[in-house]
Formats: C-alpha cells, sequence, structure tokens
C-alpha cells in the first residue's frame, strides 16, 4: 500500500472511529488526510471505490481466521468462534451496535443516503466473502457439504443481525452470553443438522 493511499484510508478510520461509519465521505476524508479532494480521487477514482476499501480494511482489522484451520477443534466450535466476531467482545460494549443500527438506519431509513447504501453494501459483500471463505475451509476438508454453503451463510448472517439488534432491545435485556449461545445452537442445527461430525 502506498504512502498516500495509507494516509488517506488512516483519515477515514479515524473518521469513522470519531463519528461513525455514515460521517465518511470524500470531502470529509480528504480534508482530515490534509489533502485535496482531486489528489484523493488520484488513489480512489470513485466513492464507491473508498468506501469500498474503508469496508474492507475495517472487516478485516476486526475479523480474525482465529482456529478455522486447527482440525484438533470440533468444525461447529471454529466456525461459531468465527462468527461470533461480529458480536460486541463484552455486554457493555453497546457503541459499536449502535454505530451499525446507525448505518443501516442511514442506507435504508427514511433519511437514506447514496453514500450510506453503498458503505452498507460494501460491508454486507465483505462480511459474506469472509462467512464464505470460512465454509470453504470446512467444505475442503469434508466436513460440509459444498453445495449448501450459500444458504447456511444467508441464514447465519441474518441470524446474527437479529442477535445484535436483540441486544440493543432494552427489554427484555438478553445477555451476550445467551445471544452466544443461541449462535452456537444455530450453527449445530442449521449446519451440522443437530451433530458435529468430529464431536461424536
Amino acid at each position: 500500500m502506498s504512502g498516500r493511499r495509507e494516509q488517506i484510508l488512516r483519515a477515514a478510520g479515524e473518521i469513522a472511529t470519531e463519528r461513525g461509519m455514515s460521517a465518511l465521505s470524500v470531502r470529509a476524508v480528504a480534508d482530515r488526510a490534509g489533502i485535496g479532494a482531486s489528489t484523493l480521487r488520484h488513489y480512489f477514482p470513485t466513492q464507491r471505490a473508498l468506501l469500498d476499501a474503508v469496508a474492507g480494511l475495517t472487516l478485516n482489522a476486526q475479523l480474525s481466521d482465529l482456529r478455522i484451520t486447527d482440525r484438533s477443534v470440533p468444525p461447529a466450535e471454529r466456525l461459531t468462534e468465527c462468527l461470533a466476531q461480529f458480536l460486541p467482545p463484552t455486554d457493555h460494549d453497546r457503541l459499536g451496535l449502535e454505530q451499525w443500527l446507525a448505518l443501516y438506519a442511514a442506507a435504508l431509513g427514511p433519511e437514506r443516503t447514496d453514500q450510506a447504501r453503498q458503505l452498507l453494501s460494501a460491508f454486507t459483500a465483505h462480511a459474506r466473502h469472509r462467512v464464505d471463505a470460512w465454509f470453504e475451509v470446512l467444505a475442503e476438508e469434508g466436513a460440509l457439504p459444498a453445495a449448501d454453503l450459500p444458504r447456511h451463510a444467508t441464514v447465519l448472517l441474518a441470524l446474527i443481525d437479529g442477535l445484535c439488534l436483540q441486544l440493543l432491545t432494552p427489554e427484555p435485556a438478553t445477555s451476550l452470553r445467551e445471544v452466544r449461545e443461541l449462535l452456537a445452537d444455530a450453527v449445530e442445527r442449521q449446519v451440522f443438522g443437530g451433530r458435529d461430525p468430529e464431536a461424536r
């Protein structure tokens, strides 16, 4: 990555951390990076290209492959660990969830913007790509049939979205522990049919 490109993405990351992803714009990022908009467009010709790069960088920093390739660990456990990274790390970490919900509102709500929709699309695509990669690891080792992977990924990502909303709902309160247990149960039942092939 070139020094100037890295500078631009670092500026974008600072804005996203301080004000949320919906605050990103070419002008705001250029101002924070101390460059002109025309210079920024040399590295990112369109706003979509900038937002896609920011989404990829952000998710890559937040998500790890953990033990997905460690065959000494049951496949369902490995997959659950990886998917749980989309949940907050503690019960008290609401900021990330609130920013996530704000992005959906900015992209799909009554005052939606093209920029927010592009950013949401970029995050969704990068998240799906990462989840698909985890499933492919398990399929290659024979733990899952490849034909079912797209359906499983769609169902589990939809579940994670719902679980994140549940964590934001004040009453009745749902703990992170409960949510993680629900995710683990869904992986076992939906993906592995209630029986992990290496947990027999």
